[in-house]
């Protein structure tokens, strides 16, 4: 298993949720119903420019792992980006958790988790490769 690659993955949907909460936190400065002026001068404020170099970041960290693995793997981890986002919101923002939205979390858990295992399922199934000696090779 590439652990490397899953914890660059990790990483970077994890700084991608930092960018979330930062930018929350900096349009939260701004007032509630910001004008687009607003909101545009407000691109320069430590939250969302702290945001938008997370996303910087993550966005670099994704790349590396996209290297690394199949994006038929990698994508789905991106949906942990909504767990840790609605964990977060919780936690610092005091933002109010109702049980659908929980039950919605652990639904995406559970299919984070299910293509995770898939993993190792994959190498299990494919059949042992056989080495050709270069004279066999047409």
């Amino acid at each position: 298993m590439p652990i490397r690659a899953i914890a660059l993955l990790v990483a970077a949907v994890s700084l991608g949720a930092g960018g979330q909460v930062c930018l929350k936190l900096g349009v939260n400065q701004l007032g509630g119903g910001a004008s687009p002026l607003a909101v545009l001068k407000g691109i320069f404020t430590p939250y969302v420019l702290s945001g938008f170099i997370l996303y910087g970041v993550s966005s670099l960290l994704y790349l590396i792992a996209l290297s690394r693995l199949e994006l038929s793997y990698a994508y789905p981890f991106v949906a942990l980006s909504f767990v840790m986002v609605v964990v977060l919101s919780w936690w610092l923002l005091d933002e109010t958790l109702p049980l659908l939205r929980i039950g919605g979390v652990a639904l995406i858990l559970v299919g984070v988790l299910t293509v995770a295992a898939s993993y190792g399922a994959e190498a299990a199934e494919a059949p042992a490769a056989v080495e050709q000696t270069p004279d066999e090779i047409p």
